[in-house]
């Protein structure tokens, strides 16, 4: 879950401040400590720090601190930090090298045998500087070159002893215009430009730079060179040992330098909260069919029999994305009568599922499409045999690439990791997908019509939203901060509880404060315990079937001197006593199943600014990386 970045050039310049510049574009992936090496001449220069590295990485104290000689270099890679395995600190800090410091390298991953390695290396005279799992590739890379390998050679032997997950930069003096590079299990790109090769683990770190770029798969490591013959890149395979692999760059035309501004907005949490009417709207285009009221999903198109015929559907996702295939599910089954199972994927690959692949086919949902433990669960159902499809952000992330087929969302760069604008447009395409299914299972098309007609009112309505539930939201929280409320909990019935399950992940990730959520009718069955006045429950209940059934546990959390916020829609609200209950309205829709949409928006708001009133930093919360890609 960490970032890294590397960059060689054969125009040599001043490469400092655009190590900065990215590594601040990619503190989402870790923050908790920073660091930079440099080829300055014959030797390795590094820079290491607690911290974030928009607060403690400043260009001109660097090349102070660092006494660089040369005027310009070639070489240099960076990193911030996700701890794993010692506390945040300095010398724990990335980058990290050999014993004699004519090597460095950065990584991202988990190496599960680093203990016994480290202890081997140790009685062989190795000298360790940190409490890092990273470190003991350093060492046994110097082994390999100290046996006569080139550095190459001498990373694909390392490689072979290395169990767990990686994507390893790795630089040396003893060939300083080389940069070798590898992956297993951890995202790694490298973006192309006319002097330049950018090496990264996220594409947005790489767009900065340029929009044409190789993503690395599994078992693929390259060697980037760049000299007075221009810049070169060669890919192999460590796996099957092939050494002359052709990569076909992508290329990115619709990426704006913007995505990664927080622009007018103090965070960038409140900006991409603010994006969602529009992502959803971009979700959609060119997805449906308002004559025959139908979803056209192209990724689908070449298993749409596959789709038709199948019996069960499993939903395969962690965190936020699990949340909306949830939603997903009780759509699908509401619509199309297919049962849905959904999984957590941490938990799917060591669990016995008794449906048949025959008639079974399984979406997963990620953000990303590099969350480690998805990933290696699309990957085991593959191999029972289940048509595995996806719906993820990143296009070419190992995710898309695993899957059979697949929906991409049009979410963009999502930068704060509390995950807002790519929940919802997660829900963009499981609506449409859920559409697609009810309609080849006997849904009219008059009414396949009138879903898409509400579809497509949802990001005004999503707008409106926003602009009138922003302030409340504020002052509600300010109000239950003052308070002091110990206990919160998400409640509702039917499609809203998985929204109420997102929604206290929101709360807890940006206050720290432990969140619960339930069905509405599970609060006699035990959490009712917990209410008094220090106790706030937020209830989501639009005026639907169930409305009465809900008003009445208000009732209930009310006589036991509990606070009660409710998110309600306009019908709803007229039947509400709001002296004794704070009320959220959002806009009335016509079709119930859809409310999840608008529902979410205040309480994303709410918990932004609880956060903000306890003074909280909402891009960054606490012991958090956006992408989550270590077990």
């Amino acid at each position: 879950m960490c970032g890294i970045i590397g960059i060689i050039t054969n125009k040599k310049r001043d490469l400092v401040p655009e190590l900065i510049s990215s590594l601040r574009n990619l503190e989402y992936r870790g923050y908790d400590s920073t660091g930079i090496a440099l080829i300055d001449g014959t030797v390795i220069k590094r820079l290491r720090r607690v911290g974030a590295p928009s607060d403690v990485l400043h260009a001109e104290e660097i090349a102070e601190e660092l006494e660089i000689k040369e005027i310009g270099q070639s070489i240099g890679i960076g990193h911030n930090r996700w701890a794993t395995h010692g506390k945040p600190s300095e010398r724990n800090a990335h980058p990290h090298i050999d014993c004699s410091g004519d090597i460095a390298l950065v990584h991202n991953g988990t190496i599960l045998n680093y203990e016994s390695i480290k202890d081997e290396l140790i009685r062989a005279g190795h000298m360790f500087t940190s409490d890092t799992d990273t470190e003991v590739i350093a060492h046994l890379i110097e082994d390999k070159v100290a046996e006569g390998l080139s550095l190459q050679n001498a990373l694909l032997a390392t490689i072979e002893r290395l169990e767990g997950s990686f994507g390893i930069v790795v630089c040396s003096t003893q060939e300083p215009a080389r940069l070798y590079v590898a992956k297993r299990g951890s995202p790694l790109s490298f973006g192309i430009k006319n002097d330049s090769l950018i090496i990264a683990s996220s594409t947005n770190a790489i767009l900065a730079h340029t929009n044409t770029f190789i993503t690395l798969e599994d078992g693929e490591y390259a060697e980037l060179a760049a000299d007075e013959n221009g810049i070169r890149y060669h890919v192999g395979n460590f796996l099957d040992k092939r050494r002359g692999i052709t990569k076909k760059p992508t290329t990115i035309t619709d990426f704006s330098i913007d995505e990664l501004s927080k622009g007018e907005y103090e965070s960038f949490m409140r900006k991409e909260v603010y994006e969602q009417p529009a992502a959803f709207r971009t979700t959609l285009l060119g997805r449906y069919d308002e004559q025959t009221g139908d979803a056209v999903l192209g990724g689908l198109i070449d298993h749409e029999e596959t789709l038709r015929s199948t019996q069960n559907i499993i939903t395969l996702a962690c965190g936020t994305a699990s949340y909306a295939a949830a939603v997903g599910g009780v759509l699908i089954e509401a619509l199309a009568g297919i049962p849905v199972r959904n999984e957590i994927a941490s938990e799917f690959r060591y669990r016995t599922v008794p449906l048949d692949p025959k008639n079974t086919v399984l979406f997963t949902v990620s953000q990303s499409g590099e969350t480690a433990d998805t990933l290696e669960s699309v990957k085991e159902a593959r191999r029972k045999g289940y048509p595995t499809f996806g719906i993820v952000n990143t296009v070419g992330s190992s995710i898309a690439e695993a899957v059979d087929a697949g929906v991409y969302t049009r979410a963009g760069f999502e930068i704060g990791v509390a995950s807002t604008k790519a929940f919802t447009s997660q829900l963009a395409v499981l609506y449409l997908l859920a559409l697609k299914l009810a309609r080849t299972r006997g849904m009219t098309l008059q009414a396949g019509r009138a879903f898409l007609a509400e579809l497509e009112r949802i990001p005004e309505m999503m707008q409106r939203t926003l602009s009138e539930t922003d302030e409340l939201m504020r002052a509600y929280a300010e109000k239950y901060v003052a308070k002091n409320i110990r206990t919160i909990n998400f409640l509702g019935r039917g499609i809203h509880v998985p929204l109420g399950q997102e929604a206290a992940l929101k709360f807890k990730e940006l206050t720290y404060i432990e969140a619960g959520n339930y069905p509405l009718g599970e609060l006699k069955h035990g959490p009712i315990a917990v209410i008094d006045k220090h106790a706030l429950s937020v209830i989501i209940m639009p005026k639907d079937e169930l409305f009465s059934l809900s008003k009445n546990s208000i009732e209930q959390i009310l006589s036991k001197d509990g606070n009660v916020m409710v998110v309600t829609d306009e019908a709803g609200a007229r039947e509400l006593k709001k002296g004794s209950i704070d009320v959220v309205t959002i806009p009335t829709l016509s079709n119930p199943l859809l409310y999840p949409l608008l529902e979410i928006l205040p309480l994303q708001l709410f918990a932004y600014h609880y956060a903000r009133a306890l003074g909280n930093n909402v891009d960054k919360p606490r012991n958090l990386a956006k992408s989550v890609t270590v077990e």
